[in-house]
This record gives structure tokens, sequence and C-alpha cells, in this order.
């Protein structure tokens, strides 16, 4: 029920309306019948909650459970739910109906309650007053059970009339805020109090026994006003707690959107009484001075957990560290007077460190307000080691693309890189008859020259720069993956494939194309679709190896199986991109 005003007193009319509401069916061989009853204001009164202690005003939808014990002491009726279906003419009586098994003649004890509680067991009903309220007048907390009265059965032909006083149950807070009072200094959304007792949860009552000691389980101490449109200075908040004494004391803070307060205290010596309302003046408290960066770890692509992570600034000064918890959201705070306006729009550098790795990734702040939470983007916790060559420009050695007719091997690759990899956003990688399209992929190009039978290929190489990221120390396995393809162009030679080799190093500097790769993990993969390109490179490969240090270099080979002929020469690419690697252990 939706209490807008308090009830003091009802006198309840049985009067005989149409109504087709469902009801438990109790006695599934009677006829079923539609009654209702009215509920007028009166004089009586056992409470005075309510906003001026005077009225009541029932609205549409409010029900009311209502049970009917016979002179046997069987109940006819038990917790049956009865819906406000009309008001009468002067609108000073609320009709409530239902449609009921039909009720032998006899006297019948009435009881009932509102509004509908969670659970009934026999004529215990338990109500759950919850620990967050949005400081309206809240109706369903203002729970109500009524003194039992005996009449006759409800019929669809006789009228009966029997008076009803209503138990209020519950006790109302109404906090107001004097204007010059909110000392926070902006509109909150958050009200937060603790108090020495349980003052929310749920009660179990008895609505044969009004008076009897209510039953608490599933207890708090702290009630949560919040609502969305907030409050301020002059604004009156309303909330409904457990009757009980407090005695102790009351601590309570506010909460903007993204600012909070410092925590109040205040000793409170008070009887809560059920069915009354304590007035609370309250002023704020004052705006808590701490800022706060939250950070929250979203996936994780290393392929192991992160045991901690650090952060730094820009300017390299560490501002914090963190431990993994399970929630994966991290508070970064500063406390007191702070200017942050060097830190506006700037990196934060994150730094995790799991068992085999360490690895950074960086979060940007965004705008910054003085002693606000801020939510940063989520960050994820990065690959071992990752390229999709986006950032890396066109180049070839001019041996990855041979014409038709070009014979042998003649680059000094030791020197062609040492120019290239200072300019190109490539530093440790190394390799021959290589090139990439810029933003694109990369590809290494096999050679291959035959005539009179004899044949002659000119493989090509790539190594990537170390897995620096691994620890010192420390080997593991490593997950990789790529995506690969590969292409042909062709002079009188018109068979053979490429071949896809992969594998690892733990050699520095330039390793030419004419070296194997030292330890194989793909031995010559046959590709026999030539349809690849430097923006086709559909296969995906996932393998897995052993043995992997911080020394250790990713290495890929273009080979061919092309046969001998008369004459001819091929070119066999093998392209590749997106490379992604992992811990596997």
């Amino acid at each position: 029920m939706k209490i807008l005003k308090s009830i003091l007193s009802v006198v309840a009319a049985a009067t005989i309306v149409a109504c087709g509401h469902d009801v438990d069916d109790y006695q599934t061989n009677n006829r079923m019948v539609e009654v209702g009853f009215s509920m007028p204001v009166a004089v009586d009164q056992r409470t005075t909650i309510g906003e001026d202690g005077k009225t009541t005003h029932w609205e549409a939808g409010d029900k009311v459970a209502l049970w009917a014990r016979n002179s046997s002491g069987d109940y006819t009726l038990s917790g049956s739910t009865f819906y406000l279906h009309h008001f009468s003419t002067d609108y000073n009586r609320a009709i409530f109906t239902a449609t009921i098994p039909e009720m032998a003649e006899d006297m019948y004890d009435y009881m009932f309650c509102s509004p509908l509680p969670k659970s009934t067991n026999g004529t215990k009903v338990t109500y759950t007053v919850s620990s967050t309220q949005d400081g309206t007048y809240q109706g369903e907390h203002d729970i109500m059970i009524a003194t039992p009265v005996t009449a006759p059965a409800l019929d669809d032909a006789a009228t009966s009339e029997f008076e009803v006083s209503m138990h209020h149950k519950m006790h109302a807070l109404r906090i107001t805020i004097p204007e010059g009072r909110n000392l926070f200094g902006y509109r909150f959304t958050r009200l937060e109090i603790t108090f020495p007792i349980p003052v929310v949860g749920d009660i179990t009552l008895d609505v044969k026994n009004p008076d009897a000691d209510p039953v608490y389980s599933n207890l708090s101490n702290t009630l949560v006003i919040e609502n969305a449109n907030g409050f301020d200075a002059g604004d009156t908040i309303w909330a409904f707690v457990l009757p009980g004494t407090v005695d102790g004391t009351v601590s309570y803070s506010v909460k903007g959107e993204n600012r909070r307060s410092v925590v109040n205290e205040y000793p409170m010596s008070r009887n809560l009484q059920s069915g009354h309302v304590t007035p609370i003046s309250m002023a704020t408290p004052e705006l808590y001075l701490y800022t706060v960066f939250y950070i929250r770890i979203d996936e994780n692509f290393l392929g192991e957990d992160f045991n901690s992570f650090t952060v730094t600034d820009h300017n390299g000064n560490q501002l914090g560290s963190f431990m993994r918890n399970a929630e994966n959201l991290y508070p970064l705070e500063f406390f007191g007077e702070i200017d942050l306006s060097q830190h506006q729009n700037k990196d934060l550098t994150l730094t995790f460190d799991s068992d085999h790795a360490i690895v950074t990734n960086t979060v940007n702040t965004g705008t910054i307000t003085p002693y606000c939470e801020h939510y940063l983007e989520p960050v994820d916790v990065p690959y071992l080691f990752e390229e999709d060559f986006s950032s890396v420009p066109s180049f070839g050695d001019g041996h990855d693309d041979p014409a038709n007719g070009f014979n042998g091997d003649s680059r000094n690759y030791s020197s062609w890189f040492a120019d290239y990899t200072s300019n190109a956003r490539m530093a440790g990688w190394s390799g021959g008859r290589y090139g990439c399209s810029g933003g694109q992929s990369i590809r290494m190009c096999c050679r291959s020259e035959t005539g009179l039978g004899s044949i002659k290929n000119y493989r090509g190489r790539v190594d990537s720069a170390p897995m620096s990221k691994i620890k010192s120390g420390v080997t593991t396995g490593l997950r990789v993956q790529f995506d690969y393809s590969a292409a042909t162009r062709s002079y009188l030679l018109s068979s053979g494939s490429t071949l896809l080799k992969f594998g690892w190093t733990n050699s520095t500097g330039v390793i030419g194309p004419a070296t194997n790769i030292s330890n194989i993990v793909i031995n010559g993969l046959e590709i026999t679709d030539s349809s690849g390109s430097y923006t086709n490179v559909a296969t995906h490969a996932d393998v897995k190896f052993t043995g992997a240090s911080n020394a250790t270099r990713l290495s890929w080979m273009s080979d061919t199986n092309a046969p001998g002929a008369l004459a001819g020469n091929a070119n066999f690419w093998l392209y590749v991109d997106n490379i992604k690697v992992q811990i596997a252990n």
C-alpha cells in the first residue's frame, strides 16, 4: 500500500461489488463469489505516523492480505489478496475486492495487513525493510497490521460492518536540510547513515496478534538513501527503519555524482517507536579533499595472471603499486589539497609483473577535476609481444621482388638492415629478401632459378626482435599466433609451391636468409593457395614451444619445393601479419 498520509484508524464495511481478481482457491469444491469491503477513515487511532498525522490516501494498485478464521478455528482465507477496485462516490471510502470461495454461514475472525508481505507462514508475515531507500515517503515500508475483528461471512448478498484499528509497525525518519546547511557544497545523491543498532532487514509479525513483539532477521546497521534526482538545502528526506532504542554514536556521510563528504558523527539516545516519526535537522558533512582514479583491468592477453602492477606518470614518477585482487579494480588515491593541472590528459604507464614477464600498457587521465572520483578507461594486460605492422612504412630490399632474369643474391644485409631499422621503427628485427607494404604486412621472397635441370633457391627470412619482456634468467613456454598467405610469380618455371618454415633462435644481430632456423616448429608447410598478398593474409597459425628466454627471437622463412627444369625462375612469397605471443606453461 502506498501511504502518502498517515492512517489513524479505519472502519471496514463489507459490500457487494463485481470483481474479477484471483486469489488462492482453498476450497476447490465451493462456488466462487465476488466480494469486497470498504475502508473509510475514522477517529479511532493507534499510531500517528505520516506527513501530517491526520489523513490517509489509498492509491490505485494498493493491495491488502486478508485472513478469515471460522468458529472451529479453521482458516477459510489465508493471506488472500484484495485489490483496491474503486473509491466511493464521496471519496471517503476505498473499496477492495476479490473473488473467493463461497464462505459458509458462521462467525469469522478477520485479520489483514498492508502492504502485501514478502512471505507468509500461517498467520506470520515477513516484510523486508530495504537497506537502500530513495528518500521519498515509501508506502511499501509503512507496514500495518489490523486488530482482528469478528463478523459474519462475506457473501454476495449480505453486508456487515466492523471496526478495524491499524497498527503502524515501522518507525519513520524525517530528515530536513535547513537553508545554508548543505556544507558539502553540491547537490548529493547518496546519504549513508550507520547506527549503533540494526535498523533495516526482515521483520516478521503475526496478524492474529498485532501487539506481539516482532522477530528480526538478516539485519544491517547501515541505511542508504539514494536518489538520482539528489538532495540539497531545503529538501526533506524520508526513511523507514525498524523500531528499537538507539543509544550510541551515529555516523553519516553524503556523496554526489563523483564527490564524497567527510564522515560526521553525533551521539543519539532515542527510542524509535513503531508508528512514530523522528524529525532530524541535518547539516551535511563538508567536502572530503579526496581525489581518486579508479583503474579497471579488463582483458589479460599475457597468457598468465599478473601478480602486481605499478603506476607511473608521464614524468617517470611512481604514483602507486597494487597487488592483483579478485575485482580487478584499483583506486589510485590522493588525499588533501592537490594540484593536478600537470596531469590533465596525460598518459599513465601501468607496469605488470607476472611470474615470467614484465609488460606495460598506458591509460589516459582525461580531464581531471580535483576532489572527484574518476573512472579511467579499462586497461588490458598486453601480449608478451605483438606486431601488426600498422606503424611500419613501406620498404623493400630489392631482393624481396626480383625481376625475371635477376641472378644471385648479392645484398649486404648487415649494412642494409643497420640503415633500415634505425629509421623504420623495427629495432631488433633482421632478415633478407624482405619487404613491407606500409601499415599492412611483411613478406619474404624465396627466389628459385633453374637451368638444364639444376636448381638454386635463394630463401627469404625474417627474425623478430627478442622477447625482451621475459624476465632475466627465466625460461618459459610460448604460444605464438600469426596469419600467413602465399603468392607466386614465375617465368617458364610452371610448378612448385611456397613452403612456410617457422621457429626460433637465440642468436643476436643480423641473420642472413641462407642460415637455417635454429629451432624448427613448423618445418616446410606447403601453401598451395597462391592468392595471397599484402592485404590478403587469411590463414591462421597457432603453435607452442618451450625453452624461450628474453633472448629468444621468432624466425620465419620462405622456401619452395619447386623442381629443377630446363629453364625458368620464380618468386615464392610468404606474407605474415598479426603476430601475437603469450606465455604458455
